[in-house]
């Protein structure tokens, strides 16, 4: 729930939540801290009943005329530059920062550091900055530019949270929201001292209204207020990219510094071992082992606390920045859309003050309005039937190719199962054959033991016969073999 306080230096009329209750905020009218006093247990205008404030003069209404110290006519200037359709401005420059004036600002960062460590440059923190090569210059650069996004972004932010007190749809100028009293509420906002494209808050609410005075439909433009939200969360997000670049930057360039100082100090130790005998060019290569080493480990030291040092506040930011989104989303919905009410037709057309127009006479003639009526019956009759063809249509083809389909499946189902038996007996036959070569097989190895077994000790003598080179001499024909038995 919010409430309403008046500032205690300037006096305007400020909204915050309970919750915020005995903290301090900044005024965004005159800049001063303020604190947040505990919230009326009387009703205040914000409860009170709807047919009291109806009663209320606009024309008494107290609108953000009062500008900040040294402004001029503010309100029109914001009219003219922002335009009377529109909320103005990009909502994403809400917290983003121009990278090239960041960029400058951490160049003179790092610059002013080195020429402050500059007097204690043979310190040990000089030496890990002044003589460790080109990676610390670089390493220094790139903390000095995301201190500098960080710093920007900070401050913003505080502009932001600043903004969230406004009273940006005062009961006091009508306690619901139609299109009567869009067009005050829209004056009030563009009144007050702030741009609405640098709030999330003030861009959202006059995105709304100008949509529901355009559209007049409490859904869309609870769907308009959804999409923005996306729209300046995406926003939000990506305002940390760079700052993300270089937390991941930071790290590499000190893996390069490790990875250049070993190779120096292999350097150095090749060198060492051709003048191995002379000890003085033995003492020069190995102090640029050292060095080199030194370079190694010190790089990835400083690049490793620099990370620390841009993560732990990036974090942070981010944390607070997307609370301050939801803070947006939550004021929306309790103060912008509960009290919206889209009780005019949209297909009335309003006047220039948002006021229904009359209609016109034809529009209000009863037989004309039968008569269309019929016509459109009768329109609509002849659709009704020619949905109702087509629909039969549909279910007529729809059961031809379900018959089809079924008729396929029955078709491939039996050739399966004809397949399946022929496997079947093929695999039967074979193991019949198996069976029979088995068989027979046990009886040729029945067979060969029973003639060993006759055989015995026995032994068999087999003879070749002799021959000769006939006709040189008499060719014989022995025995082709003897048998001792």
């Amino acid at each position: 729930m919010y409430f309403k306080f008046d500032c205690p230096s300037c006096g305007k009329s400020l909204k915050v939540r309970e919750d915020q209750a005995g903290r301090k905020a900044r005024c965004p009218y005159c800049q001063t801290l303020a604190p947040i006093p505990a919230p009326p247990v009387t009703d205040d205008a914000s409860t009170a009943p709807a047919a009291d404030l109806l009663h209320i003069d606009p024309q008494t209404i107290p609108m953000a005329r009062t500008k900040r110290r040294g402004e001029a006519d503010q309100p029109a200037q914001h009219a003219a530059t922002t335009g009377a359709s529109g909320a103005g401005g990009d909502a994403s420059a809400g917290t983003n920062v121009n990278l090239l004036l960041t960029g400058l600002i951490g160049a003179g960062f790092a610059t002013a550091f080195y020429l402050l460590l500059y007097p204690f440059r043979k310190t040990y923190i000089g030496v890990l900055f002044y003589e460790r090569g080109w990676v610390q210059y670089a390493l220094a650069l790139l903390m000095g530019w995301s201190a500098a996004i960080l710093i920007f972004k900070y401050r913003k932010l505080r502009r932001q949270r600043a903004s969230m007190l406004f009273d940006l749809l005062p009961t006091e100028v009508s306690p619901r929201i139609d299109v009567a009293s869009v067009a005050q509420f829209t004056h009030h906002i563009r009144a007050l001292p702030a741009p609405p494209h640098s709030s999330f808050l003030i861009n959202r609410v006059l995105r709304g209204l100008e949509h529901f005075r355009v559209r007049r439909n409490h859904g869309e433009v609870a769907g308009l207020l959804a999409t923005q939200s996306e729209i300046d969360a995406t926003a939000a997000d990506s305002s940390y990219s760079f700052v993300k670049v270089c937390i991941w930057a930071i790290p590499i360039l000190g893996f390069i510094g490790t990875v250049q100082g070993i190779s120096e100090a292999v350097g150095g130790f090749s060198g060492s071992l051709e003048a191995a005998k002379d000890i003085s060019v033995l003492k020069a290569s190995l102090n640029e082992i050292t060095t080199g080493l030194a370079v190694a480990f010190d790089t990835t030291l400083v690049a490793l606390v620099m990370s620390l040092l841009v993560m732990f506040p990036m974090s942070s930011l981010q944390k607070s920045e997307e609370d301050l989104l939801n803070w947006v989303d939550e004021y929306c919905n309790e103060n912008l859309l509960k009290r919206l009410h889209d009780d005019v037709p949209a297909s009335v057309e309003t006047d220039a003050e948002g006021r229904p127009k009359p209609r016109p006479a034809w529009e209000a003639d009863d037989e004309i309005r039968v008569a269309v009526q019929h016509a459109m019956a009768g329109e609509q009759g002849q659709m009704l039937q020619l949905v109702q063809s087509l629909a039969s249509r549909v279910a007529e083809l729809q059961n031809r190719q379900v018959g089809e389909l079924d008729k396929a499946i029955v078709g491939i189902t039996d050739r399966a199962e004809r397949t399946q038996d022929e496997i079947a007996r093929s695999l039967m036959d074979s193991s019949a054959r198996v069976q029979k070569y088995f068989e027979s097989l046990e009886r040729s190895i029945a067979s060969l033991n029973v003639a060993l077994h006759y055989l015995g000790e026995r032994q068999v003598v087999i003879q070749s016969p002799r021959r000769s080179w006939w006709p040189f001499g008499k060719r014989e024909s022995g025995n082709g073999g003897r048998h001792d038995g």
